[in-house]
């Protein structure tokens, strides 16, 4: 049931994610570092509305919506529009805070409603995704990962290949304009396809209650998770300028996005599978499948870092412009590595945690990495610049992510799948030595046949590590695959 799930959700993992990586190598063609910087900072700032406002709603619907008999349906619509009605507000004043910190001046209407706008529509797309997910709306939820950085990116480079041609010339406002159109399109379709059936009446206290004491404690944790990962662009922009974001952002947005990329295609079908049964009670069973998410997790996970890592020569000089190249050759490992962590924590070492209803215990562990990352970037950025924040920020979420994989396995009873990840590491050392063995690459051609040659290599070293279990795999590819 997993491999077959993951493979329908497949074009929605691959389409979004891939369009993002592709939209920060293409706008770095187009805008300055300040331009960029700029650009950047506005993506964290809608990832930290969504968790601010939003997020809490997102969890308590994947989580309970499965199981939910009409009443509390009907009590979930409720809370659902005053959340909406309440989310919209909250996003505009506090857009509007951000931009009056980091312009150090009120912003242009045209700016604040075109960053509203943008952050609304997004914010909706990814908790809508969610319900999609909940609902098995596979293509509603393609719609929604996909329409808006496809089409967005799309739009954009139409936009800046006009504005080349004439007087003006594109900017972030722009750019973030081209995705808000894409974005209340996939908007608009998924709206139509969803069950939503929203009134503003007085909620339930029982339900709101419910919902506060499980969400909130996710959505501060998701905040403080933020940090390290994307409020490290307001670190380096507070220390060294706008300028600094756009040049950091390069290498450390590609690292990440990478590895959340590889991660996304195998984990948007496994968690489902372990809370139904976790609610059918086999808690047992549950718990031996979200051992099995995270061994499939690390399949992907691993050797895309690890080959991103030893090629990142050959792909920053291929792909980013000239201004950015020097730093972005010493963040991305370092970004790459974060990014692998943190993924590791976010859809393995954490799932327990969620099965067994113990946020405050996420709470507390963010807290922690939180704390331990202002102290480390600051220190970091001081002594060793730009990439001394990176390896803050490494620092930080590598002590988060050990102590969650401690609790989940000591107190929470997750059993860790070392046989797999024993295959996985070999097969994945014996890519890397392949890749090691190449004389140096240069063009798009070589590097792209040498990403062919790694995964083939990798393929086919985890097949022969599996070759006694290769019947259960077809099998389990069967559509009537239990």
């Amino acid at each position: 049931m997993l491999i077959r799930q993951t493979l329908l959700y497949l074009p929605a993992q691959l389409l979004g994610p891939l369009a993002q990586l592709a939209a920060i190598v293409l706008w770095t063609h187009w805008l300055d570092p300040n331009e960029f910087g700029l650009f950047t900072l506005a993506l964290a700032m809608q990832e930290a509305v969504y968790l601010l406002f939003l997020a809490f709603w997102s969890y308590f619907l994947l989580r309970f919506l499965p199981g939910a008999d009409a009443l509390l349906r009907e009590r979930m619509d409720v809370i659902e529009s005053w959340v909406f009605f309440a989310n919209g507000v909250l996003q505009a004043a506090v857009l509007l805070i951000l931009l009056r910190y980091v312009s150090h001046d009120w912003p242009s209407p045209a700016l604040w409603t075109t960053l509203f706008v943008f952050t609304l529509t997004r914010s909706y797309c990814t908790h809508l995704a969610e319900r999609a997910k909940v609902a098995d709306a596979i293509g509603v939820y393609t719609a929604l990962q996909s329409v808006g950085p496809v089409a967005g990116l799309a739009i954009g480079w139409t936009w800046a290949s006009l504005a080349a041609k004439g007087p003006a010339q594109i900017g972030p406002l722009e750019v973030l304009a081209s995705y808000a159109i894409a974005q209340s399109l996939s908007l608009l379709y998924a709206v139509s396809r969803l069950r939503m059936r929203l009134q503003l009446r007085k909620p339930d206290r029982t339900t709101w209650r419910r919902i506060c004491l499980y969400g909130l404690p996710l959505a501060i944790s998701g905040v403080l998770a933020w940090v390290p990962g994307n409020g490290i662009r307001f670190v380096v922009e507070h220390g060294m300028g706008l300028a600094a974001v756009g040049l950091f952002s390069v290498g450390w947005t590609l690292g990440q996005r990478a590895c959340a990329f590889a991660a996304m295609l195998v984990t948007a079908a496994a968690f489902p599978i372990a809370l139904r049964l976790e609610a059918q009670g086999e808690k047992h069973r549950a718990l031996e499948q979200v051992a099995l998410n995270g061994a499939l997790l690390c399949s992907v996970l691993v050797p895309t870092a690890a080959g991103l890592i030893l090629l990142v020569e050959p792909l920053s000089r291929a792909a980013v412009s000239a201004p950015y190249i020097a730093t972005t050759l010493s963040i991305l490992p370092l970004a790459t590595l974060a990014g692998l962590i943190k993924n590791l924590r976010s859809h393995f070492a954490n799932q327990p945690f969620l099965l067994a209803q113990k946020t405050a215990w996420t709470l507390a562990i963010d807290v922690l990495e939180t704390a331990l990352f202002l102290a480390a970037a600051a220190i970091g950025l001081r002594t060793m610049g730009l990439v001394g924040a990176a390896a803050g920020a490494l620092a930080a979420v590598s002590v988060g992510a050990l102590v969650s994989f401690v609790i989940a396995v000591r107190k929470l009873g997750m059993p860790m799948p070392i046989a797999h990840l024993a295959r996985i590491a070999l097969a994945s050392a014996v890519m890397a030595a392949s890749l090691s063995a190449l004389p140096p690459l240069a063009g798009w051609t070589e590097l792209i046949a040498t990403v062919a040659l790694g995964a083939t290599v990798y393929a086919a070293a985890l097949a022969l590590t599996y070759r006694g279990q290769l019947g259960q795999l077809r099998s389990a590819l069967r559509p009537n695959s239990p």
